[in-house]
């Protein structure tokens, strides 16, 4: 494989937000849809992608904290699969702690 750099930025979550979101991902070039394991797909979520999708950008599913006790890993996958389409195979899964 190749070399990359990647230049993170992290946007607000909250709905509120999509002004400052969508002028973020203008930067941008692709996306890490971060899903809790503990709250799954939310509406900020959707908005989030929408913008996301509407501005052509790769989009990388990923569910985070699967660590913590109240993580319900199945479930959150497959609200990723059903609201944007995704495979499993396509969806990351992280720990912070762990990795």
């Amino acid at each position: 494989g190749g070399t990359f750099m990647l230049n993170l930025i992290d946007t607000p979550g909250h709905v509120d937000f999509s002004y400052e979101v969508s002028r973020s991902l203008a930067a941008c070039q692709g996306v890490v849809l971060l899903v809790d394991a503990q709250q799954g797909v939310q509406a900020q979520t959707v908005a989030n992608f929408l913008l996301a999708f509407e501005a052509g950008l790769s989009v990388i599913p990923a569910i985070n904290k699967i660590d913590l006790g109240l993580a319900d890993i199945p479930k959150t996958t497959e609200q990723i699969k059903n609201a944007f389409g995704f495979e499993d195979s396509e969806i990351l899964k992280l720990s912070a702690k762990h990795g």
